[in-house]
Protein backbone atom coordinates (compact mmCIF):
# COMPACT_ATOMS: atom_id res chain seq x y z
CA UNK A 1 0.00 0.00 0.00
CA UNK A 2 1.27 3.27 -0.77
CA UNK A 3 1.07 6.39 1.27
CA UNK A 4 -1.73 7.98 -0.65
CA UNK A 5 -3.95 5.02 0.01
CA UNK A 6 -3.09 5.04 3.67
CA UNK A 7 -3.85 8.77 3.84
CA UNK A 8 -7.19 8.19 2.06
CA UNK A 9 -8.01 5.40 4.48
CA UNK A 10 -7.10 7.62 7.46
CA UNK A 11 -9.13 10.53 5.99
CA UNK A 12 -12.04 8.12 5.40
CA UNK A 13 -11.83 6.87 9.00
CA UNK A 14 -11.70 10.45 10.35
CA UNK A 15 -14.69 11.43 8.18
CA UNK A 16 -16.63 8.38 9.36
CA UNK A 17 -15.75 9.17 13.00
CA UNK A 18 -16.76 12.81 12.44
CA UNK A 19 -20.06 11.72 10.87
CA UNK A 20 -20.66 9.32 13.78
CA UNK A 21 -19.82 12.15 16.20
CA UNK A 22 -22.22 14.54 14.48
CA UNK A 23 -24.94 11.89 14.48
CA UNK A 24 -24.30 11.20 18.17
CA UNK A 25 -24.47 14.92 19.03
CA UNK A 26 -27.64 15.41 17.00
CA UNK A 27 -29.21 12.29 18.52
CA UNK A 28 -28.26 13.41 22.04
CA UNK A 29 -29.68 16.89 21.40
CA UNK A 30 -32.88 15.43 19.95
CA UNK A 31 -33.18 13.06 22.94
CA UNK A 32 -32.63 15.92 25.36
CA UNK A 33 -35.24 18.05 23.52
CA UNK A 34 -37.72 15.16 23.58
CA UNK A 35 -37.10 14.64 27.31
CA UNK A 36 -37.55 18.36 27.96
CA UNK A 37 -40.71 18.41 25.82
CA UNK A 38 -42.08 15.38 27.68
CA UNK A 39 -41.11 17.02 30.98
CA UNK A 40 -43.02 20.23 30.03
CA UNK A 41 -46.03 18.18 28.87
CA UNK A 42 -46.00 16.19 32.11
CA UNK A 43 -45.72 19.40 34.06
CA UNK A 44 -48.68 20.92 32.18
CA UNK A 45 -50.73 17.74 32.65
CA UNK A 46 -49.91 17.76 36.36
CA UNK A 47 -51.00 21.41 36.61
CA UNK A 48 -54.28 20.60 34.86
CA UNK A 49 -54.80 17.66 37.20
CA UNK A 50 -54.14 19.92 40.21
CA UNK A 51 -56.62 22.53 38.91
CA UNK A 52 -59.23 19.81 38.31
CA UNK A 53 -58.61 18.35 41.76
CA UNK A 54 -58.93 21.79 43.33
CA UNK A 55 -62.13 22.50 41.39
CA UNK A 56 -63.57 19.14 42.47
CA UNK A 57 -62.56 19.81 46.07
CA UNK A 58 -64.37 23.16 45.90
CA UNK A 59 -67.42 21.44 44.36
CA UNK A 60 -67.31 18.81 47.10
CA UNK A 61 -67.19 21.49 49.83
CA UNK A 62 -70.02 23.35 48.12
CA UNK A 63 -72.13 20.19 47.94
CA UNK A 64 -71.37 19.46 51.59
CA UNK A 65 -72.46 22.99 52.50
CA UNK A 66 -75.65 22.57 50.47
CA UNK A 67 -76.33 19.24 52.15
CA UNK A 68 -75.77 20.79 55.56
CA UNK A 69 -78.09 23.67 54.65
CA UNK A 70 -80.73 21.25 53.37
CA UNK A 71 -80.46 19.21 56.55
CA UNK A 72 -80.80 22.36 58.65
CA UNK A 73 -83.81 23.42 56.56
CA UNK A 74 -85.38 20.00 57.05
CA UNK A 75 -84.80 20.19 60.80
CA UNK A 76 -86.27 23.70 60.87
CA UNK A 77 -89.28 22.49 58.89
CA UNK A 78 -89.71 19.64 61.40
CA UNK A 79 -89.54 22.11 64.29
CA UNK A 80 -92.06 24.37 62.55
CA UNK A 81 -94.35 21.42 61.89
CA UNK A 82 -94.11 20.32 65.52
CA UNK A 83 -94.84 23.86 66.67
CA UNK A 84 -97.84 24.14 64.31
CA UNK A 85 -99.10 20.73 65.43
CA UNK A 86 -98.82 21.81 69.06
CA UNK A 87 -100.58 25.10 68.29
CA UNK A 88 -103.36 23.25 66.42
CA UNK A 89 -103.81 20.86 69.36
CA UNK A 90 -103.95 23.80 71.74
CA UNK A 91 -106.49 25.65 69.60
CA UNK A 92 -108.55 22.47 69.25
CA UNK A 93 -108.58 22.09 73.03
CA UNK A 94 -109.56 25.76 73.41
CA UNK A 95 -112.34 25.31 70.86
CA UNK A 96 -113.65 22.26 72.71
CA UNK A 97 -113.54 24.17 75.99
CA UNK A 98 -115.42 27.08 74.40
CA UNK A 99 -117.96 24.69 72.87
CA UNK A 100 -118.50 22.95 76.21
CA UNK A 101 -118.84 26.30 77.97
CA UNK A 102 -121.28 27.50 75.32
CA UNK A 103 -123.36 24.33 75.61
CA UNK A 104 -123.34 24.58 79.40
CA UNK A 105 -124.38 28.22 79.20
CA UNK A 106 -127.16 27.33 76.74
CA UNK A 107 -128.39 24.51 79.00
CA UNK A 108 -128.32 26.84 81.97
CA UNK A 109 -130.28 29.44 79.98
CA UNK A 110 -132.82 26.74 79.04
CA UNK A 111 -133.14 25.77 82.70
CA UNK A 112 -133.73 29.37 83.69
CA UNK A 113 -136.16 30.10 80.81
CA UNK A 114 -139.68 29.27 82.00
CA UNK A 115 -140.92 28.73 78.44
CA UNK A 116 -138.53 25.85 77.71
CA UNK A 117 -139.50 22.30 78.66
CA UNK A 118 -136.29 20.71 79.99
CA UNK A 119 -137.85 17.38 81.03
CA UNK A 120 -136.95 15.63 77.75
CA UNK A 121 -133.63 17.24 77.02
CA UNK A 122 -134.96 20.74 76.46
CA UNK A 123 -134.30 22.66 73.33
CA UNK A 124 -130.78 21.41 72.90
CA UNK A 125 -129.57 17.86 72.59
CA UNK A 126 -126.10 16.56 73.50
CA UNK A 127 -124.67 15.99 70.05
CA UNK A 128 -120.96 15.90 69.46
CA UNK A 129 -121.15 18.88 67.14
CA UNK A 130 -122.85 21.02 69.71
CA UNK A 131 -125.45 22.18 67.20
CA UNK A 132 -128.65 21.74 69.13
CA UNK A 133 -131.98 20.92 67.63
CA UNK A 134 -135.04 22.94 68.39
CA UNK A 135 -137.80 21.22 70.33
CA UNK A 136 -140.62 21.01 67.82
CA UNK A 137 -143.34 20.64 70.40
CA UNK A 138 -145.65 23.62 70.57
CA UNK A 139 -144.48 26.13 73.08
CA UNK A 140 -146.77 26.45 76.04
CA UNK A 141 -148.44 29.77 76.57
CA UNK A 142 -147.89 29.36 80.27
CA UNK A 143 -144.76 28.18 81.94
CA UNK A 144 -144.64 24.47 82.58
CA UNK A 145 -143.56 23.11 85.87
CA UNK A 146 -141.39 20.05 86.03
CA UNK A 147 -143.71 18.28 88.47
CA UNK A 148 -146.51 18.04 85.86
CA UNK A 149 -146.62 14.91 83.68
CA UNK A 150 -146.19 15.36 79.93
CA UNK A 151 -149.37 15.61 77.86
CA UNK A 152 -150.70 12.27 76.67
CA UNK A 153 -151.05 11.57 72.96
CA UNK A 154 -154.71 10.75 72.36
CA UNK A 155 -154.16 9.54 68.81
CA UNK A 156 -153.93 5.69 69.01
CA UNK A 157 -152.22 4.74 65.80
CA UNK A 158 -150.53 1.39 65.60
Amino acid sequence: MDTATVIWIIVGIVVVIAIIGVIAVVAARRGREQREKKHREDQQRAEEMRRDAEARAIDARENEAKATRAQADAQQAQVDADRLRQEADQRQAEAQDLRAHSEEQSRHADEIDPTVDTRHGGRHDDTATGAGTVDERPAATEPRHTDQPPPQDTDNRT
